[in-house]
């Protein structure tokens, strides 16, 4: 059996006696990876820690659309440690430190906000945000090689949803964009036009075409609006989920399921969810 060389309560003592709430969980990691620590969390590796860190950051996005503040601390909390320790886990396998990581982020920022750290230029939202592109590229440009795109590259893991809002907000840092939100909305309204003769024409191929171009626009026109499409799509189908959850229970209590009622029984129940359940 392992020797426990730090007693239990020397172990708690350097994490609260830290100065600094960061700190504090930045220990907290160090002793869990500690020969004297936790057996799993010695074992973990950046690699086996990607499904964590993939669920947390969407159970923080979903505690910032339902608003509930107690649940955001809880699990902005778990993903910054889960990122303290795959920062620490990095080192084991070769790929840098939470140093060099702290370090580098640094530089980066200050590098692509020369308007707030090299000069008092008044750029406004949308200057930073064609700025930050520019700088960006030339970081990616090499000697001798074709420039990269201004498009940049997206995680292949990325919701789609999310990806089309990213790269429209891209092009438009470049200036490609429509000059005002009714020309947008124009474009959604073309490509529903559109989508409608693909219909008429029972063209399997081009519906799935205008389709894709019918979602693309509309995440371009959420960007004018400054709303984020995936959250609103998210919400909407949460809502749609709740309503059903209370048209099912309704049908329960009459001894039936979905399958076995009708769809006109069932709309009645889903209005009467839509006011029971306050929305609208």
């Amino acid at each position: 059996m392992m020797q426990d060389s730090n007693p239990p309560q020397e172990k708690e003592h350097r994490i609260r006696s830290q100065a600094h709430p960061l700190l504090k969980v930045l220990e907290m990691v160090r002793v869990l990876r500690a020969p004297d620590g936790c057996p799993w969390d010695r074992e973990q590796t950046p690699k086996s820690l990607t499904p964590y860190l993939q669920e947390e950051v969407f159970e923080v996005i979903e505690s910032l659309q339902s608003q509930d503040a107690e649940g955001f601390q809880e699990e902005l909390g778990d993903l910054l440690f889960l990122v303290l320790f795959v920062g620490e886990a990095s080192e084991d396998q070769n790929l840098g430190s939470l140093e060099k990581v702290c370090n580098r982020v640094v530089e980066k920022l200050i590098s692509r906000h020369p308007h707030v750290f090299a000069s008092t230029e008044e750029l406004g939202e949308s200057g930073a945000i064609r700025q930050w592109e520019e700088i960006k590229q030339k970081e990616k440009e090499v000697d001798g090689a074709e420039p990269p795109s201004s498009l940049g590259e997206r995680p292949k893991g990325l919701p789609a949803l999310t990806t089309a809002f990213r790269i429209s907000e891209k092009a438009g840092a470049v200036g490609f964009q429509w000059p005002t939100t009714d020309q947008a909305w124009e474009k959604v309204k073309e490509e529903h036009e559109e989508l409608e003769q693909a219909l008429k024409e029972n063209n399997r191929e081009r519906i799935e075409e205008e389709i894709g171009d019918l979602l693309y626009s509309v995440a371009n026109l959420a960007r004018y609006l400054q709303v984020d499409p995936e959250a609103s799509l998210r919400a909407t189908t949460r809502k749609f989920m709740n309503r059903f959850f209370y048209v099912e229970k309704k049908l329960r209590d009459l001894g039936k399921t979905p399958s076995q009622s009708e769809l006109s029984e069932m709309s009645v129940l889903w209005e009467e969810a839509k006011s029971a359940l306050k929305e609208d």
